[in-house]
C-alpha cells in the first residue's frame, strides 16, 4: 500500500491525492485490501471521481454510509465529494484496481464544466454506481477501468487517460440513477467533514474526542452517533486506524526507530503503538518492516 507520510488537505478538508504524475491528475494503481489495518480503509473524500474494479475476492465498499457489496468481476463509482472506503469484516483478501479521475482532466472551458461536468459532479441524488459486468454500459466502464490500468502500468498515457475518462464521464451522464432522499443528512455530512479534516490535520498531536467533536459544532454524543452512522466506526477507532496508516509508510519508507515513529504518528508510546499495530496487523511493526522492505 503507497501511503503519503504527510496527507495534504485542501482548505475544504478533502484529500490533495497524490497522483502517479504529480502534474497530470489521474491515480492508477493495484490495491490489496490487507495493506490497510485490519482490512479496513480510513474513511477519505475528495474532489475527484473515484473508480473500484475487483480483480479477485470480494469487499464491502461504503459510500456515506451505504454498504455494498462487491465481488470479483465487479465495481464501483464514487462520486465527487462523497464519503468512501472498502473493508472486509471477516479479513479476506481482496486485489482490486482503484482509479481517481479529476474533473480538471475535463475542464476545458466554462461552457461545458457547466454543461458537461457539472450535472455529474453537483449530482447530490446520485452518489455512487455499482458497476456490474452483465449491464452494457456499466460493463464497458469496467472495461474502460482495465485498460486504463494496464496501459498505465509503467509510464502514465495522456491520450489514453483522457480518451478513456471523456468515455467513462459520458456513460455515467447519460445514465446516472437517481436517489431522491440523499441530501437529507446534509448537515451532517458537513459536521463530517469538518470532524474528519481535524483528525487527518491534527493526528500527530493529542487529540480528546471534545475535540473532535468540537471541530464539527457538535457534541460528543453526537460525534459518536455521526462517526458510528456513516463511517461504522468510533472517533477514536478512526484516529488511531488513520496513525496506523501514516506509520506504515514510516516503517517501509524510513529508517526511523519504532518509538519515533509511534511519537510522530501521534502514540503516547511504543508500547501502545505495537500492541494496536499488532491487533489490526496481526504482527508487529518490526517484523512488519522486515518483510516490506
Amino acid at each position: 500500500m503507497e501511503v503519503c507520510p504527510s496527507t495534504v488537505l485542501n482548505s475544504d478538508a478533502s484529500e490533495n491525492v497524490a497522483y502517479n504524475n504529480p502534474d497530470f491528475p489521474a491515480y492508477i494503481k493495484k490495491r490489496q485490501l490487507s495493506s490497510y489495518p485490519d482490512f479496513r480503509a480510513v474513511s477519505h473524500w475528495h474532489d475527484d471521481l473515484e473508480f473500484i474494479l475487483i480483480l479477485d475476492g470480494q469487499m464491502f465498499y461504503d459510500v456515506n454510509g451505504q454498504r455494498i457489496p462487491l465481488q470479483t468481476g465487479e465495481g464501483i463509482f464514487v462520486n465527487s465529494r462523497c464519503f468512501h472506503y472498502g473493508y472486509s469484516d471477516t479479513n479476506t483478501e481482496c486485489l482490486f484496481i482503484c482509479i481517481l479521475l479529476s474533473p480538471l482532466l475535463l475542464s476545458i472551458n466554462t461552457y461545458f464544466v457547466e454543461n458537461c461536468l457539472n450535472p455529474l459532479l453537483q449530482n447530490i441524488h446520485f452518489p455512487y454506481q455499482k458497476l456490474n459486468p452483465s449491464i452494457q454500459w456499466q460493463n464497458s466502464i469496467l472495461g474502460d477501468l482495465e485498460m486504463l490500468y494496464e496501459k498505465n502500468m509503467d509510464k502514465i498515457q495522456l491520450f489514453i487517460t483522457l480518451e478513456k475518462t471523456v468515455h467513462i464521464f459520458r456513460l455515467l451522464a447519460e445514465n446516472m440513477n437517481y436517489f431522491p432522499d440523499y441530501d437529507k443528512d446534509s448537515e451532517d455530512i458537513l459536521a463530517l467533514t469538518a470532524m474528519i479534516g481535524y483528525v487527518q490535520k491534527n493526528y500527530p498531536n493529542k487529540i480528546l474526542l471534545k475535540d473532535i467533536s468540537s471541530s464539527g459544532n457538535c457534541c460528543k454524543t453526537k460525534c459518536t452517533s455521526l462517526f458510528q452512522k456513516y463511517l461504522n466506526t468510533s472517533p477514536m477507532v478512526y484516529l488511531n486506524c488513520y496513525r496506523l496508516e501514516k506509520s506504515v509508510f514510516l516503517l517501509r519508507n524510513t529508517t526511523m526507530s519504532i518509538t519515533e515513529i509511534a511519537y510522530a504518528c501521534g502514540f503516547s508510546n511504543s508500547s501502545y503503538f505495537c500492541e494496536l499495530f499488532h491487533k489490526y496487523y496481526n504482527t508487529t511493526p518490526g517484523k512488519f518492516r522486515t518483510n516490506n522492505r
